[in-house]
C-alpha cells in the first residue's frame, strides 16, 4: 500500500527547498518495461481475465498493478500468511482473509469489505477465497466469452478447479492456462495432471536458472534474518545450537552457505542420495532418514522441502533424546512442513506415548508447547517444542515485512510475464507442463540471460557479478529439475 510521508531534504533551510509529502512506491521497473514490450501500449486486453494468486504483500500488489496496465480485469487473491490487507483501488479486484483472535475463525474480505466468517485450515482458506473469486467475478466474464489465465504462487487452484469443473463446465471450456512461480506449486499441478487428465497448459518458472541460481540466495538471506529475529524474541539465537536442515535443494544449500563459519553445529538430511552427496562434498554432516541425528542437544530444525519434513518418528526421537528444546521453522512457501505436529496439536493425531502436553505459551509469532516425558533413565522431565511463525514460512509471516524487495522479485515477475505472453500468443497450446529453462521455445522473445542483463542495467547493478551468479548453479541442479517429473512425486 502506498504510504504518505514527508521527505526531509538535507539542507532545505539553506537552499530554501521545502520538504513536500509524496507517495512512495517501490516500482517493478523490469516488469513495467516487459508489459509494454510484450503486450504493447495501444489498449488493454479485454478478452482475457487474470486471476493472480500470491502472497499478501506489497510486491504482489504492485505486480497486480503492472498486470492491470495490460489486462482489463485483474483479480488478486492473497494467501493468508499474515494479516495484511490488499489496497482498495480501481485497478484490480482483491480477495483476502484476516485471522481473528479466535484462531479457528477467519474473515473473508472483497475489496476491503468484510463478507463473512469461516473456519478451516490454510488450504481451506485458500480454496474458499479462490472459489469466491471464481463464482463472484470470473464466471460472469467467462459467460461473456472471456478466457481465464491464472498467475500463481503456490499451485492452490489446481485441485479446486478439478472440483469446480463439473459444477461449472464453462470454467474448463474457457481456461487459457496457468503460470506458476514455485516448485511446490508446480509439483501440485504436475501430480494432478498425472493422476487425472488435465485440460490446459500449466507453465512454470520454478526451475529457471534465475530462480535456482539467483533468487534462492536472496530468499536464504531473508530466511536467516527473520529466523534470527524470531529467536531473539524468545530469548534464543542460532549460535551454540544444532541447526538441522531438512532439504538441501537450492534454498537449503544457500542457507547452509550463509550459516557456515558461525558457532553452531550444522547437519543436513535430504531424501535424494545425490543431493546428500552434494552436502557431504560441501563439508557438512549428513544424517540418515532413520535416526535424524537423535536430537542430542537443543535443536533448530529448518524445513526446506515444500512437503512434510517432520514425521511422528522424528518427534518421538526428540522426546527420547537429551535435547530439551526443539525449534521448528520453515523456509517453504507452503504451510505443510510441520503438518504432522500441527495435527497433533489439533487432536487429529496423538502425541508420542511418553509425552504429555502440559501447557502452551504464545508470544509474537512463536507458540511454545511444553511437555512432560520420561528420559532414558526414567526421570520425569520437561521439554518444549517451539512452532515459529505458526509453521508458515518465516520470511512471509510478519505483517508489513516483505520476503524479497520489489527490485529483486521484479526479475521473477518478468519471467512470469514472459510465460503469460507465450500463453496469450499460443491459445491452442497442448495441455501439459512447460518449464522455463528446460524448453527453448518459451524463450522466443527473451532469453533468461537477456532478462538478467535488462534487470541489472535498469537497477544499475554489476553486470559482471550478476552474470557470474547466474552460472553458479547447485551441483545437482539437473537432478533437482528432474525431481519434478518423478512418478512417485
Amino acid at each position: 500500500m502506498a504510504v504518505q510521508f514527508s521527505e526531509q531534504v538535507e539542507g532545505a533551510g539553506l537552499f530554501g527547498i521545502e520538504p513536500k509529502p509524496r507517495e512512495k512506491r517501490q516500482r517493478l521497473l523490469l516488469s513495467e518495461k516487459m508489459i509494454k514490450e510484450l503486450f504493447g501500449s495501444t489498449g488493454k486486453i479485454e478478452d482475457i481475465v487474470i486471476l493472480h494468486i500470491n502472497h499478501c504483500m506489497e510486491n504482489s500488489f504492485e505486480f497486480s498493478r503492472v498486470l492491470s496496465a495490460a489486462f482489463q480485469t485483474v483479480i488478486f487473491v492473497g494467501a493468508p500468511y499474515n494479516n495484511l490487507m490488499p489496497p482498495v483501488n480501481d485497478l484490480f479486484i482483491s480477495y483476502a482473509s484476516i485471522e481473528s483472535r479466535d484462531k479457528d475463525i477467519s474473515y473473508f474480505y472483497r475489496n476491503g469489505v468484510k463478507c463473512n466468517a469461516f473456519s478451516g485450515e490454510f488450504i481451506d482458506t485458500m480454496h474458499m477465497l479462490i472459489r469466491q473469486a471464481v463464482v463472484t467475478d470470473i464466471l460472469p466474464l467467462l459467460e461473456k466469452g472471456q478466457k481465464l489465465l491464472v498467475i500463481e504462487d503456490g499451485g492452490y487452484h489446481y485441485q479446486l478447479f478439478r472440483e469446480l469443473e463439473e459444477e461449472y463446465p464453462i470454467l474448463k471450456q474457457n481456461m487459457l492456462g496457468a503460470v506458476e512461480q514455485t516448485t511446490s506449486g508446480t509439483v501440485r499441478g504436475h501430480k494432478l495432471a498425472k493422476d487425472m487428465e488435465f485440460w490446459y497448459p500449466h507453465m512454470s518458472v520454478a526451475r529457471s536458472d534465475i530462480k535456482m541460481n539467483i533468487e534462492s540466495r536472496f530468499i536464504a538471506e531473508r530466511v536467516v534474518e527473520e529466523l534470527s529475529r524470531f529467536l531473539y524474541g524468545i530469548n534464543a539465537f542460532l549460535e551454540f545450537h544444532e541447526v538441522f536442515l531438512v532439504g538441501y535443494g537450492v534454498i537449503g544449500r544457500a542457507i547452509a552457505q550463509l550459516l557456515k563459519g558461525r558457532a553452531l553445529d550444522l547437519c543436513v538430511y535430504d531424501i535424494n542420495p545425490t543431493v546428500m552427496d552434494v552436502a557431504s562434498r560441501d563439508g557438512l554432516v549428513t544424517v540418515s532418514s532413520k535416526d535424524y541425528g537423535g536430537f542430542p542437544t537443543n535443536t533448530i530444525l529448518l524445513g526446506n522441502t515444500g512437503v512434510p519434513s517432520v514425521d511422528a518418528h522424528m518427534i518421538s526421537c526428540f522426546f527420547a533424546g537429551k535435547g530439551k528444546k526443539l525449534y521448528l521453522a520453515s523456509s517453504s512457501s507452503q504451510d505443510t512442513e510441520f503438518k504432522v505436529f500441527l495435527d497433533m496439536t489439533k487432536g487429529k493425531l496423538p502425541f508420542p506415548d511418553n509425552a504429555k502436553l502440559k501447557a502452551i505459551y504464545t508470544s509474537t509469532g512463536v507458540d511454545e508447547y511444553v511437555f512432560t516425558c520420561k528420559d532414558s533413565e526414567g526421570f520425569l522431565v520437561e521439554k518444549s517444542i517451539y512452532l515459529i511463525a505458526k509453521g508458515r514460512p518465516v520470511n512471509f509471516f510478519r505483517t508489513n515485512v516483505i520476503s524479497l524487495t520489489n527490485c529483486m522479485i521484479d526479475l521473477i515477475f518478468a519471467e512470469m510475464l514472459l510465460l503469460t505472453s507465450w500463453l496469450c500468443d499460443h491459445p491452442e497450446a497442448e495441455k501439459g507442463l512447460y518449464m522455463l529453462g528446460a524448453e527453448a521455445a518459451l524463450e522466443e522473445k527473451f532469453t533468461e540471460a537477456k532478462l538478467l542483463d535488462e534487470w541489472l542495467t535498469l537497477y544499475h547493478f554489476s553486470l559482471e557479478d550478476g552474470r557470474k551468479l547466474l552460472s553458479d548453479s547447485h551441483p545437482a541442479q539437473q537432478i533437482l529439475r528432474g525431481l519434478l517429473f518423478r512418478t512417485e512425486d
